[in-house]
Protein backbone atom coordinates (compact mmCIF):
# COMPACT_ATOMS: atom_id res chain seq x y z
CA UNK A 1 0.00 0.00 0.00
CA UNK A 2 1.58 3.26 -0.97
CA UNK A 3 0.32 6.30 1.57
CA UNK A 4 0.96 9.71 0.42
CA UNK A 5 3.08 12.38 2.71
CA UNK A 6 0.58 14.10 4.20
CA UNK A 7 -1.75 10.47 4.50
CA UNK A 8 1.19 9.30 7.38
CA UNK A 9 0.71 13.31 8.82
CA UNK A 10 -2.45 12.37 11.14
CA UNK A 11 -0.79 9.11 11.81
CA UNK A 12 2.05 10.78 13.58
CA UNK A 13 -0.18 13.68 14.98
CA UNK A 14 -2.60 11.34 16.69
CA UNK A 15 -0.06 9.98 19.42
CA UNK A 16 -1.52 10.02 23.05
CA UNK A 17 -0.66 13.44 25.25
CA UNK A 18 -0.34 10.24 27.63
CA UNK A 19 3.13 9.05 28.45
CA UNK A 20 2.08 4.96 28.90
CA UNK A 21 -0.79 5.32 26.93
CA UNK A 22 -0.22 4.45 22.64
CA UNK A 23 -2.57 4.66 20.02
CA UNK A 24 -4.21 2.30 17.38
CA UNK A 25 -5.27 3.91 14.03
CA UNK A 26 -7.05 2.85 10.69
CA UNK A 27 -6.75 4.84 7.90
CA UNK A 28 -8.82 3.51 4.28
CA UNK A 29 -8.19 3.66 0.66
CA UNK A 30 -10.95 4.00 -1.71
CA UNK A 31 -10.94 4.16 -5.37
CA UNK A 32 -12.53 6.77 -7.82
CA UNK A 33 -15.48 5.02 -7.81
CA UNK A 34 -15.46 4.76 -3.88
CA UNK A 35 -14.82 0.98 -3.79
CA UNK A 36 -12.30 0.54 -0.65
CA UNK A 37 -8.93 -0.83 -1.86
CA UNK A 38 -6.64 -1.18 1.22
CA UNK A 39 -6.51 -0.11 4.53
CA UNK A 40 -3.31 0.40 7.13
CA UNK A 41 -3.25 -0.22 10.41
CA UNK A 42 -0.91 2.28 12.57
CA UNK A 43 0.49 1.87 16.18
CA UNK A 44 2.19 4.43 18.00
CA UNK A 45 3.37 4.53 21.39
CA UNK A 46 6.37 6.56 23.06
CA UNK A 47 7.42 8.27 19.77
CA UNK A 48 7.91 4.20 18.02
CA UNK A 49 5.63 3.70 15.26
CA UNK A 50 4.30 0.35 13.39
CA UNK A 51 2.13 0.37 10.03
CA UNK A 52 1.21 -3.13 8.67
CA UNK A 53 0.46 -2.81 5.24
CA UNK A 54 -1.89 -4.75 3.53
CA UNK A 55 -5.29 -6.22 4.34
CA UNK A 56 -3.23 -9.48 5.23
CA UNK A 57 -0.55 -7.60 7.49
CA UNK A 58 2.03 -9.38 5.59
CA UNK A 59 4.72 -6.67 6.21
CA UNK A 60 5.23 -3.63 8.59
CA UNK A 61 7.10 -0.84 8.74
CA UNK A 62 8.78 0.27 12.16
CA UNK A 63 10.15 3.60 12.74
CA UNK A 64 12.18 3.63 16.72
CA UNK A 65 13.69 7.35 16.57
CA UNK A 66 17.18 6.08 15.41
CA UNK A 67 16.05 3.47 12.93
CA UNK A 68 13.27 1.47 10.39
CA UNK A 69 12.73 -2.18 10.79
CA UNK A 70 10.94 -3.45 7.44
CA UNK A 71 9.45 -7.26 8.90
CA UNK A 72 8.78 -9.23 5.68
CA UNK A 73 5.87 -11.81 7.54
CA UNK A 74 5.85 -13.78 4.78
CA UNK A 75 9.40 -14.87 4.32
CA UNK A 76 9.82 -14.36 8.18
CA UNK A 77 12.57 -11.59 7.83
CA UNK A 78 13.23 -8.53 8.76
CA UNK A 79 15.82 -5.43 7.67
CA UNK A 80 17.55 -2.66 9.43
CA UNK A 81 17.89 0.83 8.00
CA UNK A 82 20.16 2.69 10.81
CA UNK A 83 23.57 4.96 10.62
CA UNK A 84 25.74 1.85 9.85
CA UNK A 85 23.62 0.76 7.06
CA UNK A 86 23.88 4.43 5.25
CA UNK A 87 27.81 3.90 6.05
CA UNK A 88 27.96 0.76 4.36
CA UNK A 89 26.00 2.42 1.40
CA UNK A 90 28.34 5.60 1.16
CA UNK A 91 31.12 2.99 1.39
CA UNK A 92 30.35 0.86 -1.26
CA UNK A 93 29.54 3.20 -3.75
CA UNK A 94 32.81 4.66 -3.27
CA UNK A 95 34.49 1.23 -3.87
CA UNK A 96 32.31 0.97 -7.02
CA UNK A 97 33.60 4.36 -8.44
CA UNK A 98 37.35 3.43 -7.29
CA UNK A 99 36.68 -0.17 -9.34
CA UNK A 100 34.77 1.38 -12.23
CA UNK A 101 38.06 4.47 -12.47
CA UNK A 102 40.24 1.63 -12.82
CA UNK A 103 39.04 -0.49 -15.51
CA UNK A 104 38.67 2.39 -17.73
CA UNK A 105 42.32 3.68 -17.27
CA UNK A 106 43.59 -0.02 -18.70
CA UNK A 107 40.79 0.63 -21.45
CA UNK A 108 42.03 1.62 -24.77
CA UNK A 109 40.73 5.41 -25.71
CA UNK A 110 38.16 5.11 -27.82
CA UNK A 111 36.64 2.24 -25.81
CA UNK A 112 37.04 4.18 -22.80
CA UNK A 113 35.60 7.37 -24.66
CA UNK A 114 32.31 4.83 -25.50
CA UNK A 115 32.35 3.41 -22.15
CA UNK A 116 32.47 6.92 -19.87
CA UNK A 117 29.62 8.25 -22.42
CA UNK A 118 27.41 5.19 -21.96
CA UNK A 119 27.82 5.81 -17.74
CA UNK A 120 27.01 9.50 -18.36
CA UNK A 121 23.73 8.86 -19.73
CA UNK A 122 22.92 5.99 -16.92
CA UNK A 123 23.87 8.51 -14.10
CA UNK A 124 21.19 11.02 -16.09
CA UNK A 125 18.64 8.03 -15.70
CA UNK A 126 19.53 8.02 -11.94
CA UNK A 127 19.24 11.57 -11.59
CA UNK A 128 15.93 11.84 -13.37
CA UNK A 129 13.80 11.43 -10.38
CA UNK A 130 15.59 13.92 -8.60
CA UNK A 131 15.18 16.64 -11.42
CA UNK A 132 12.08 15.57 -11.51
CA UNK A 133 11.43 16.63 -8.33
CA UNK A 134 13.27 19.42 -8.25
CA UNK A 135 9.84 21.93 -8.03
CA UNK A 136 9.01 21.79 -4.43
CA UNK A 137 5.51 21.23 -4.11
CA UNK A 138 3.49 24.43 -3.07
CA UNK A 139 0.00 24.39 -0.98
CA UNK A 140 -2.52 26.52 -1.43
CA UNK A 141 -5.15 27.55 1.29
CA UNK A 142 -8.93 27.30 0.52
CA UNK A 143 -11.99 27.47 2.34
CA UNK A 144 -13.82 25.80 5.33
CA UNK A 145 -15.14 22.04 4.85
CA UNK A 146 -15.70 19.49 6.94
CA UNK A 147 -15.49 15.77 7.01
CA UNK A 148 -17.53 13.71 9.28
CA UNK A 149 -17.96 15.13 12.43
CA UNK A 150 -14.58 17.24 11.35
CA UNK A 151 -14.84 21.06 10.44
CA UNK A 152 -11.53 21.53 9.00
CA UNK A 153 -9.61 23.32 6.01
CA UNK A 154 -9.26 22.49 2.64
CA UNK A 155 -5.73 22.64 1.23
CA UNK A 156 -4.87 21.89 -2.36
CA UNK A 157 -1.18 20.70 -2.92
CA UNK A 158 0.75 21.30 -6.48
CA UNK A 159 3.65 20.03 -7.85
CA UNK A 160 5.07 22.41 -10.91
CA UNK A 161 1.57 23.43 -12.38
CA UNK A 162 -0.82 20.00 -11.66
CA UNK A 163 -2.93 19.26 -8.96
CA UNK A 164 -1.66 16.64 -6.73
CA UNK A 165 -3.56 16.39 -3.49
CA UNK A 166 -6.43 17.87 -1.77
CA UNK A 167 -6.80 17.90 2.00
CA UNK A 168 -9.01 18.44 4.69
CA UNK A 169 -7.30 19.29 7.74
CA UNK A 170 -9.17 19.22 11.50
CA UNK A 171 -7.80 22.03 14.21
CA UNK A 172 -5.20 21.03 15.97
CA UNK A 173 -6.98 21.70 19.29
CA UNK A 174 -9.32 18.84 18.20
CA UNK A 175 -6.70 16.47 18.61
CA UNK A 176 -5.86 15.44 22.13
CA UNK A 177 -1.54 15.41 22.43
CA UNK A 178 -1.34 17.32 18.89
CA UNK A 179 1.78 19.39 19.55
CA UNK A 180 3.40 16.80 21.78
CA UNK A 181 3.37 14.07 18.91
CA UNK A 182 4.60 16.79 16.33
CA UNK A 183 7.97 16.25 18.16
CA UNK A 184 7.94 12.03 17.19
CA UNK A 185 6.54 13.57 13.96
CA UNK A 186 9.68 16.01 12.80
CA UNK A 187 11.75 13.02 14.29
CA UNK A 188 10.54 10.47 11.64
CA UNK A 189 10.88 13.95 8.84
CA UNK A 190 14.45 14.61 9.83
CA UNK A 191 15.60 10.77 9.79
CA UNK A 192 14.18 10.13 6.47
CA UNK A 193 15.73 13.43 5.33
CA UNK A 194 19.12 12.14 6.15
CA UNK A 195 18.56 9.16 4.81
CA UNK A 196 17.45 10.68 1.32
CA UNK A 197 20.68 12.61 1.30
CA UNK A 198 22.54 9.71 2.09
CA UNK A 199 21.64 7.51 -0.71
CA UNK A 200 20.22 10.40 -3.04
CA UNK A 201 19.80 8.33 -6.12
CA UNK A 202 16.44 6.67 -4.20
CA UNK A 203 15.68 10.14 -2.93
CA UNK A 204 11.73 10.67 -3.45
CA UNK A 205 10.58 13.57 -1.78
CA UNK A 206 7.47 12.53 -2.22
CA UNK A 207 7.60 10.17 0.51
CA UNK A 208 9.07 12.08 3.76
CA UNK A 209 5.90 13.17 5.38
CA UNK A 210 7.61 16.33 6.96
CA UNK A 211 7.81 17.91 3.61
CA UNK A 212 4.55 19.72 4.05
CA UNK A 213 3.88 20.05 7.61
CA UNK A 214 5.00 23.83 7.67
CA UNK A 215 2.28 24.82 5.40
CA UNK A 216 -0.64 22.61 6.44
CA UNK A 217 -2.44 24.21 9.43
CA UNK A 218 -4.30 21.42 11.44
CA UNK A 219 -4.72 17.65 11.43
CA UNK A 220 -5.21 16.02 7.45
CA UNK A 221 -8.09 13.38 8.32
CA UNK A 222 -8.98 13.17 4.37
CA UNK A 223 -6.73 13.30 1.53
CA UNK A 224 -7.82 12.96 -2.20
CA UNK A 225 -4.64 12.30 -4.74
CA UNK A 226 -4.70 13.15 -8.02
CA UNK A 227 -2.80 11.94 -11.37
CA UNK A 228 -3.05 13.63 -14.26
CA UNK A 229 -6.17 15.73 -13.06
CA UNK A 230 -8.24 12.63 -12.18
CA UNK A 231 -8.75 11.36 -9.00
CA UNK A 232 -6.84 8.45 -7.91
CA UNK A 233 -7.75 7.33 -4.45
CA UNK A 234 -9.09 8.92 -1.10
CA UNK A 235 -7.80 8.39 2.16
CA UNK A 236 -8.73 8.74 5.57
CA UNK A 237 -8.73 8.07 9.07
CA UNK A 238 -11.45 5.26 9.83
CA UNK A 239 -10.66 4.84 13.49
CA UNK A 240 -8.71 5.76 16.47
CA UNK A 241 -8.36 4.12 19.89
CA UNK A 242 -6.32 4.72 22.92
CA UNK A 243 -4.36 1.62 24.47
CA UNK A 244 -1.40 0.77 26.05
CA UNK A 245 0.75 -1.25 23.65
CA UNK A 246 3.15 -4.12 23.86
CA UNK A 247 6.50 -3.52 22.91
CA UNK A 248 7.06 -6.49 20.98
CA UNK A 249 5.13 -4.50 18.27
CA UNK A 250 7.69 -2.27 17.89
CA UNK A 251 10.51 -4.88 17.09
CA UNK A 252 11.16 -7.54 14.81
CA UNK A 253 9.42 -11.25 15.51
CA UNK A 254 11.30 -13.71 17.41
CA UNK A 255 12.91 -16.59 15.47
CA UNK A 256 13.12 -13.96 12.11
CA UNK A 257 15.98 -14.10 10.47
CA UNK A 258 17.76 -10.50 9.92
CA UNK A 259 18.07 -9.66 6.35
CA UNK A 260 21.10 -7.61 4.35
CA UNK A 261 19.68 -5.37 1.84
CA UNK A 262 23.22 -5.14 0.68
CA UNK A 263 24.09 -8.72 -0.03
CA UNK A 264 26.45 -9.06 2.63
CA UNK A 265 26.29 -11.16 5.87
Amino acid sequence: MQLSRLTLIPVLVALSSLAQAGVVMELVSRDASGQETDRAKIFAQEGMLRMNHGSDEDAAMIFLGDRFLYVNHSEKSYIVMDEAMLEEVSAQVSEAMKEMEAELANMPPEQRAMVEQMMQGKMKGMMAGQAAAAPKPRVERLGASKWQSYACRQYAVYEGAGKTQQVCAAKLDDVAGADEAMDAFIGMAAYMRKMAESMPMFADEGMNPGELMDQIDGFPVHTIDYENGKVLRETSLDSVSEQDLDEELFAAPAGYRRENPLGRR
